[in-house]
Parts: C-alpha cells; structure tokens; sequence
C-alpha cells in the first residue's frame, strides 16, 4: 500500500525528510507534498531545521518545474543568508530551470572564482552544456574538470556516455576502466564496461567482456544482465574460437550461465507469466543449439 504523504503526522514528516536528505534521496514530488500539506503549515516548529529543509524544498520543485516554490524558498534563505554561495547556488538553478543558461553560468564562474576547489560548482557548469546540447564543449569541460578532480567516478561516466553519443566507444571504454579503478566494487561499472568490450569485437575484447562480466556476476549475484553477458560472450567465443579447448570450455561455460539464467528467473516469477514463459523457451531453445555444437 502506498503512503499518502499528504496525510503523515508533523513528526513523521520532519523524520522522514531528514531521512531522505542524510541518505542523498531525492524523491522529489513527495518532498513537495509533505511540505506543502504537513511542515508549511507550522515551518517555525522546525527551529534551525528549517533552512536545510528549505534548501531540500528548493531543488525538489525545480525537479518538479515548480519554480514558484523553489523561488520562496530561496528568497526565505536569501534574507537569513545574504552572503551565502549555497544560496547563491539554488539561485543559479533555479535560473537552469528557466533556461536563463547565460545568467546561470556567469553565477557559477563567480562561484568557482571565490572557491576553486568546491566541485559541485563546476558540475554545474557542465550542466549548463549539457542542457544546451552542446556534447563537444561538455566533454572538453569535463576533460578540464578531471584535471583537478581526478578521482570522481561520476564524471568519469558522464563521460563515457557523451564519448558514446560520439560514436567513440574507445574512448568511452577507457572511462569506465577508470570508474573501475576507483570502485572496483560497483558491479555497474564492470557491467558496462563489459558491454563496450562485447561492443568493439574481436577475441581479445570478448574475453575481457567475459572477464567483466563474470567480475559484475561474482559481485552482484542478481545481476541479469551480467548473466546474460557470460553468456553472449561464452556463445561468441565458442562459435568464433579455432581452439577446440576453449570451444568446448566456452560452450560449457554458455550453458551453465542459461541454467543460472533460467533458475534466476523460476525464483522470481511467482505466477505464470506469458513474457518469462517466452523468456525461459528461448533460453532453453538457445541451451539446445549450443549443446548440439
């Protein structure tokens, strides 16, 4: 049963948004209805609370397109903070949110002046392109910011994904080997960076893809696609591969991922379902023409 947020007691609401922020959750359209119809309605009770929930109010109706709200709140913390950059900040947004892109950046580049090493104002900046569509300055932007934040594992992957919008999936490959790097642990990462590998072709980057993906599985034992990923690259290399050895290893390997797949999918499908039913033939139509090789 969903909950009506519009409804939760004053104290559920105050838990519920501190909770929300500690653990960088958005939940935008929420945020805006327990402020509107709960917290509003007695904003003092919040004591000193109150201007950091009003900063959470803020970027929750620019998420929302409700500018209107977004700009109460930040005139509510201009008045407590004149001099404050992180006012100065939601007022930049909020004119990303009208598409005053020239007045937004000139914002930023104030901001990134007074504190070189605060990067959330560089993001910001990128943003900015991004919106505009302009991928090639927003990667050389992002190239500049790497400079300085070399081990931001975000920006990496914005980055790999503009490369790939590029049409440049080297590139966009050496990214994600980086976001490895920093978080070897993030199945995410190995994942994607398997599906470039699979993506380029050729033996050696099919055995890496396999490598990634059996990494992403090993990691995250619920990971689909991973799963599918050990076996595409398995199939690949069994039916490509001049090496009776690793034609037959790889064909092994391809199977026994089908009956990981197949088992994953029993587990999760409580009742018939015609989609996973379609699903399961397949696998097991795939499981057969690979064990007639």
């Amino acid at each position: 049963m969903e909950t009506d947020w519009t409804q939760i007691s004053y104290d559920d609401a105050r838990q519920t948004l501190k909770k929300w922020r500690e653990c960088g959750v958005r939940r935008s359209e929420e945020v805006v209805e327990i402020w509107e119809h709960v917290v509003s309605r007695s904003p003092s009770s919040l004591g000193d609370e109150l201007w950091v929930v009003l900063e959470q109010v803020c970027i929750a109706g620019l998420d929302t397109a409700r500018v209107d709200l977004a700009q109460d709140c930040i005139d509510q913390l201009h008045v407590q903070f004149p001099k404050s950059n992180r006012v100065l900040k939601l007022k930049a947004m909020q004119l990303e949110a009208t598409e005053h892109y020239q007045k937004a950046q000139e914002i930023y580049e104030r901001l990134v002046e007074e504190d070189p090493n605060n990067n959330s104002f560089r993001k910001r900046k990128v943003a900015i392109l991004l919106a505009q569509g302009k991928r090639l300055e927003a990667i050389r932007a992002i190239n500049e910011y790497l400079k300085i934040f070399l081990n931001d594992p975000e920006a990496w992957l914005q980055l790999s994904e503009l490369f790939l919008l590029e049409n440049d999936v080297a590139k966009a490959a050496h990214c994600l080997e980086e976001c490895v790097l920093i978080s070897p642990l993030n199945s995410m990462y190995l994942r994607r960076l398997g599906d470039l590998r699979y993506t380029q072709g050729g033996a050696e980057n099919v055995e890496l893809a396999r490598a990634y993906y059996e990494r992403a599985v090993k990691i995250n034992p619920t990971d689909l696609r991973s799963q599918y990923g050990i076996l595409l690259s398995n199939n690949l290399i069994a039916t490509t591969s001049k090496n009776a050895s690793e034609k037959k290893k790889a064909g092994v390997a391809a199977v026994e991922a089908i009956d990981n797949l197949v088992n994953r999918y029993q587990k999760i499908s409580t009742k018939k379902n015609p989609e996973s039913d379609g699903i399961l033939n397949c696998l097991e139509a795939m499981k057969t023409t690979i064990g007639s090789k």
